[in-house]
């Protein structure tokens, strides 16, 4: 049995990464001549648009990973079926099943490679691709007794512009302070320039007010994790989330936009997996022909209606419709029921 599945894994493993190559260069390829012409226009380097282009290719490369692997297999399973080397396995006493497993193992290999480059290099590199923009205007942040505004936020100073912080006991307000400037010192401590402070009491009513010069203050939160909700899910990683989750919840919020994200940073990877739950006994239980050109416009298609389920599945979830693990994971069950149907019909 080790022979055979070594015998699959090496015929699925060649045109996989054949057909990955050629779909990340075409897409890299098609996005590098679309930006040109704005590049040119703005007078930018050439060199800018390559290097971006470079740094997109862990990211294009978990993209389509799911394309290739379900073309990969429908290509080993065509070849397979068309020399009848699918029924001499069967005549050896090797059921459908056990073809199978070959294929579904190095899925779940490839869904977890695809994470660990999905959460440890993508992000960094998505990060580097915007370092451009040192500037956040209208940046806000809530904790549990605090509310931050701040007109504009330096990401290479780490200083804030125009800052507002309405601090709040027992719910109702409790002070108001507005600084031109606050610059951070360390960890959750800031030093805020050139402002004033005012006190209320229940009724929302001041009564007091001063103004300071500088004044030393611990906002409970660090320049990084104001930043977070300003970043695209791919330019955070699994920790960062978890982490920036935690210090919601401690603060009595219930982050579903960003639990739905986290949810996502797992799920998003099976794909590689859940594919092939839809390719492999389709192929098997109607014979379908070992055309590669079926083979890229059905995983074309199928990957299409999966991100399409997907997308619904997270829409849903930010907007609370959905619980977020179900939105991020909807996709996934989706195929993997469809799939599973399909492995009892072929089984009968």
């Amino acid at each position: 049995m080790r022979i055979m599945d070594r015998y699959i894994v090496r015929e699925f493993i060649k045109p996989f990464f054949i057909s990955l190559l050629i779909f990340t260069f075409l897409y890299l390829f098609i996005q590098f001549l679309q930006d040109l012409g704005g590049a040119l226009k703005e007078k930018q380097k050439l060199y800018f648009l390559l290097r971006d282009c470079f740094f997109q290719i862990p990211l294009v490369l978990v993209q389509l990973s799911p394309i290739a692997v379900l073309l990969a297999a429908l290509l080993v399973l065509g070849t397979f079926s068309r020399y009848n080397e699918t029924i001499a396995f069967q005549v050896a006493g090797i059921c459908l099943y056990r073809i199978f497993l070959p294929f579904l193992l190095t899925g779940l290999l490839l869904s977890g490679i695809s994470f660990l480059v999905n959460d440890r290099i993508v992000p960094p590199l998505s990060l580097k691709i915007e370092s451009g923009e040192k500037e956040v205007c209208g940046l806000t942040f809530r904790t549990k007794d605090k509310m931050l505004y701040a007109k504009l936020f330096n990401q290479e100073k780490k200083t804030l512009f125009d800052l507002q912080i309405l601090s709040y006991a027992d719910e109702s307000l409790d002070r108001i302070i507005n600084a031109k400037k606050a610059l951070h010192i360390n960890k959750e401590t800031w030093l805020l320039e050139s402002g004033i402070s005012r006190q209320f009491d229940r009724e929302g009513e001041s009564i007091s007010q001063r103004e300071f010069n500088s004044l030393k203050i611990d906002l409970g939160v660090s320049p990084e994790t104001l930043l977070i909700n300003y970043r695209k899910t791919e330019q955070l990683s699994f920790k960062e989330l978890l982490s920036y989750l935690r210090k919601l919840k401690k603060d009595g919020l219930y982050p579903t936009i960003q639990l739905v994200d986290l949810h996502t940073k797992i799920a998003l990877p099976f794909i590689n997996f859940f594919v092939l739950f839809l390719g492999l006994p389709l192929l098997l239980s109607f014979h379908l022909p070992a055309s590669k050109f079926f083979g890229v416009g059905f995983s074309l298609l199928s990957c299409f209606l999966y991100y399409w389920i997907f997308s619904i599945g997270i829409a849903l979830g930010k907007e609370g419709l959905l619980y977020p693990f179900l939105s991020a994971w909807l996709a996934n069950l989706s195929f993997g029921t469809i799939g599973f149907s399909l492995l009892i019909f072929v089984r009968r």
